[in-house]
């Protein structure tokens, strides 16, 4: 300390760059962190303790994060006041654009000298702010703009930036809080408040140079809103649904990964949402999150590979851990003895024998457990007439003869597929499914999508130009043989695989399979090198390879099958035997998918390339799926056969329970995990990327595009 202390005396204090780390923000982005060594958070704690007073005595009472008696509750709170008390009645709220990171320096730095009358002082905080960042391979990234999250003085400086929105809000006495940010614009009219946003809007971006995240939009309170995780309506409080998601996904993560609880990550994290939330919303909500924590550590409790004393232990465990409902806590005992079933008591007091544990494959199956389970509710499958879907609160319900037999809550929802006639979905839930970006998908007995309801999407005119250019430019060419490329390596991936289990268990596919393998690999190597002509002939040309190909491989299924079940060979429309109208089922499944990974990614899907584009038909479905049918659907139906499944035709369809079966393990398919491109994503997650990645090569932001090819 003497000597940081002798270094600043003299002007010789260096501060090091900032290390960078990336932590989760949300689904899809990565807040970025800057961590300071240990002599440099004390040099910043001192400043910021010296020039605090100086600065905050400019603040306002709407500024409410990062002060002294202030937070997010009391926010909140104020919020509540200014609609139940001061009766304002319309708001827009609203977020700045990745502020921390685009304040700019210079305008930071001149409001900031009319502060501060030390020109050291002044430079000190400079250099804070400008000094730039290394990664983990000590590659420096410059600072030109914008604080590091991560120093102790920005949460301050942000304050301070933001002052001359708070003060001009206030002196033209709109309703307004502000938490960061995160802030809400309140007036007693429509008018009064679109003036307040409009306002607003220009101190944002004219005097702070800085962006709203998205156009505000002006709704009356009485239709709801969300600030700060909290959903507003009718004067109560609620948890808002991504909020919701996030604090479930928050105890699954404290809980950890190994076998064992951790009893005090969870614990501490549970008393964090109970002295935020537990303040503001009703004990009902607390008692959903509660049901949320038992299911977690049932997950650990429900295992019949653990005797009575580490289930006892467990139990101990439990009791360690604060509930966040005022009735589970009072009632403790009572409300963990009726969440552990007979069942699940006897499973856990059964002994096995003692075996050494392989940590990795403990943390992995606690990994793909979660995985599981964050998934269950992706999907939800009809298959039989008589339900009558409608909403209900934050879930979906199911009826039957007018009583509810199912709710699904819509926080993991993706899809709702509906495979029977006879079905009724109401309009409330359809405006629902659009708002929460929940798909649904009618496919009728064959596996025939014949409709889709999806959130509107329109194509872009640019990705529409360059699909169009794409037949003169040579990308078509270059995507017909990617597509060809990637079926037949996957088909050749997928013989692969099943070859690891069965060559020594069927004879005649063990005869054939190396030149099986070998052939495929030929053909895959004529795609690459086949010379292109007119697009038309090219196609045709890339036709008869694949088709060499594709029966090579349906042999190979065939004889795979052989002990099984009789596959005549592949058939498309009309099929009549179980093997290909399971198979036929599953890509209708698989082509709905599909489809909305290509209009999510603004293409147009009629216009295609390996496939000839056709009037109204989605033909540059046709094209992408190639990549995706062995291991979204072939596996599925092999595996299905092998296992001795129950599975029956019944008027030459698929009979209900196998049509079930198959919607059913296709669509847990597409759920599943696997690392491509060197992480980890869901099969769903995977084709909408190579969707994405066709639009770009398109366009031209990406110079190549690769297929998707599986691992074997």
């Amino acid at each position: 300390l003497d000597e940081l202390a002798g270094q600043l005396q003299v002007g010789t204090y260096i501060q090091h760059p900032y290390r960078e780390v990336l932590i989760p923000k949300n689904q899809n982005e990565k807040r970025r962190l800057g961590l300071l060594t240990v002599n440099d958070k004390i040099v910043q704690t001192a400043v910021t303790m010296v020039v605090t007073p100086l600065i905050e005595k400019n603040f306002l009472n709407v500024s409410y994060a990062y002060r002294t008696n202030k937070g997010a509750v009391k926010a909140i709170n104020r919020v509540r006041h200014l609609i139940n008390n001061e009766k304002y009645v319309w708001l827009a709220a609203c977020d700045i654009d990745n502020f921390f990171d685009t304040i700019p320096h210079d305008a930071l730095f001149g409001k900031l000298a009319s502060f501060l009358k030390s020109p050291g002082t002044i430079e000190l905080i400079k250099m804070f702010v400008a000094m730039g960042r290394v990664d983990k391979h000590y590659h420096w990234k410059g600072s030109h703009k914008g604080i590091p999250q991560g120093g102790v003085i920005s949460p301050l400086l942000a304050n301070f930036y933001l002052t001359p929105l708070d003060r001009a809000m206030v002196e033209k006495g709109f309703g307004f809080v502000r938490y960061s940010d995160d802030f809400v614009l309140l007036g007693h009219t429509e008018n009064e408040a679109i003036q307040a946003l409009n306002e607003a809007t220009q101190i944002i971006t004219k005097q702070l140079q800085l962006a709203l995240n998205e156009e505000g939009k002006i709704v009356p309170v009485s239709e709801g809103f969300e600030f700060l995780g909290i959903f507003f309506k009718d004067g109560k409080l609620d948890l808002s649904e991504r909020k919701y998601k996030r604090l479930v996904t928050k105890m699954i993560e404290a809980a950890g990964q190994g076998p064992d609880i951790n009893v005090e990550k969870l614990k501490e994290t549970v008393s964090g949402i109970a002295n935020f939330y537990g303040k503001l919303i009703p004990q009902e909500a607390l008692e959903k999150l509660d049901d949320e924590l038992m299911g977690i550590i049932l997950l650990r409790l429900n295992s019949d590979k653990k005797d009575q004393k580490q289930y006892e232990s467990r139990l101990k465990a439990i009791n360690a851990i604060p509930f966040l409902a005022d009735s589970h806590n009072l009632n403790r005992v009572g409300y963990i003895k009726d969440k552990l079933s007979y069942t699940e008591k006897k499973a856990l007091r059964r002994k096995n024998k003692q075996k050494v544990i392989n940590s990795r494959k403990a943390v992995l199956t606690r990994k793909h457990e979660y995985q599981k389970l964050e998934s269950s509710g992706f999907d939800l499958v009809l298959t039989q007439p008589g339900f009558v879907l409608g909403k209900k609160e934050k879930k979906v319900t199911v009826k039957y003869h007018g009583e509810v037999i199912k709710e699904v809550p819509l926080i993991n929802l993706k899809n709702i597929t509906i495979l029977s006639e006879g079905i009724s979905i109401s309009s409330n839930l359809i405006k629902t499914c659009s708002e929460y970006e929940v798909s649904v998908d009618f496919i009728d007995k064959n596996g025939l999508p014949y409709a889709m309801v999806m959130t509107p999407t329109f194509f872009s005119a640019e990705i529409g130009r360059a699909q169009l250019e794409a037949y003169t430019n040579g990308k078509a060419v270059l995507l017909i043989r990617k597509f060809v490329v990637g079926k037949i390596s996957n088909q050749i991936n997928l013989m692969k695989y099943y070859g690891k289990y069965y060559l020594s268990r069927n004879p005649v596919f063990e005869s054939k399979f190396s030149l099986s393998i070998e052939t495929m690999e030929n053909y895959k190597e004529k795609v690459m090198t086949l010379k292109e002509d007119n697009l038309d002939d090219f196609r045709q040309k890339m036709f008869a390879v694949e088709g060499q190909a594709s029966a090579n491989y349906w042999e190979m299924v065939a004889i795979l099958l052989a002990p099984k079940v009789n596959f005549p060979g592949r058939v498309n429309q009309g099929a009549t035997d179980l093997v290909n109208s399971m198979l036929n089922y599953g890509y209708g499944i698989l082509y709905a998918g599909v489809t909305e990974a290509i209009i999510r990614a603004h293409l147009n899907p009629c216009l295609s390339y390996l496939h000839k584009p056709e009037g109204k038909k989605l033909s540059l479905v046709y094209d992408l799926i190639e990549e995706f049918r062995q291991q979204a659907v072939d596996r599925v139906v092999i595996a299905l056969i092998m296992k001795n499944k129950h599975l029956d035709m019944e008027n030459d369809l698929l009979n209900d329970s196998t049509r079930k079966l198959v919607a059913q393990k296709v669509i847990d398919r597409q759920n599943n995990v696997e690392v491509f491109q060197n992480r980890e994503m869901r099969f769903s997650e995977i084709i909408q990327r190579q969707a994405v990645m066709l639009s770009k090569y398109l366009d031209g932001t990406n110079q190549k595009y690769k297929p998707y090819v599986s691992k074997w």
